[in-house]
């Protein structure tokens, strides 16, 4: 596992705001957007009301967890923005495995933790990005993270203090130092990504994926079952169906399915998590 040295932010998160709850921080860190608000200002919350993750979906969202958005100006096309995920991406699952819990990258924006002796991926961690835009420029990004601090591991999602409490003498996790490292290794990179772009993230990534996944997406209207092989130049995901076809999937969702799929063929197998993203 890649440990990650200890950064700090010093743009991202210099103006913040915390809230003890609300209904999106994505919402409220959109409309602070609007307002103008400066690159890097975040609004952090004890819980959501009206939480979302990609395409609306409703997440619960507790307290117990971090939910946190950030207001980004990147001087960027707007074609830019959405492989900018696995950019941020890469700085949670960095953040995590800086507080010692071994996380893994699912595409396009979860991050998993493989934990024995009971098998499967369980999520802790997701992204969402939004961009707004002003005749055809983009204006901002706004980038939702929802971490699993303090809750219950189930037979899908997990928490930080989840995984320690498997751990001798292993004290809850300070939220502070947990804010600390996730600013710090996100800033780091989007800071990579808008200096380098694809070229930078697409090795990061494979070093960090999930591996061992079967998934289920739609290409091209098709339902596909594969192995999870990893991304292609432009971000996009290489799945390995039942018949040895390569198929790429550069948009919508993957779902995470029983590895017996591999013998049902391309399109059997049952589904184990949807995993939807956690909300902001």
């Amino acid at each position: 596992m890649i440990i990650p040295p200890l950064t700090r932010a010093s743009w991202l998160g210099k103006h913040r705001i915390d809230l003890e709850s609300c209904g999106s921080t994505n919402d409220e860190a959109a409309r602070l957007a609007r307002a103008g608000a400066s690159h890097g200002t975040i609004v952090i919350s004890e819980l959501q009301t009206a939480g979302r993750g990609r395409h609306g979906r409703v997440w619960r969202s507790p307290p117990g967890g971090l939910y946190l958005s950030a207001v980004l100006r990147p001087p960027l096309p707007l074609a830019m923005v959405p492989p900018m995920t696995l950019a941020i991406g890469i700085g949670v699952c960095d953040a995590v495995r800086a507080c010692g819990v071994g996380g893994v990258l699912k595409w396009p924006n979860d991050v998993l933790v493989d934990r024995l002796p009971a098998p499967g991926h369980r999520k802790l961690a997701g992204v969402l990005v939004e961009a707004q835009s002003q005749g055809g420029k983009l204006d901002a990004v706004v980038v939702g993270i929802g971490l699993n601090v303090r809750s219950e591991r189930d037979d899908v999602a997990t928490s930080l203090d989840a995984e320690f409490s498997t751990l001798p003498d292993q004290r809850p996790f300070e939220r502070e130092v947990v804010i600390e490292r996730l600013l710090g290794h996100v800033e780091r990179w989007v800071d990579r990504y808008i200096a380098i772009g694809l070229a930078a993230v697409i090795p990061a990534w494979h070093e960090r994926m999930a591996h061992g996944l079967m998934a289920r997406a739609t290409v091209d209207g098709e339902h596909v079952i594969g192995e999870v092989m990893g991304l292609d130049p432009e971000g996009a995901l290489i799945l390995r169906d039942g018949t040895g076809r390569v198929r790429r999937v550069r948009s919508g969702d993957v779902e995470v399915v029983d590895p017996r799929a591999t013998a049902m063929g391309a399109f059997g197998g049952e589904l184990v998590a949807a995993a939807p993203t956690l909300a902001c």
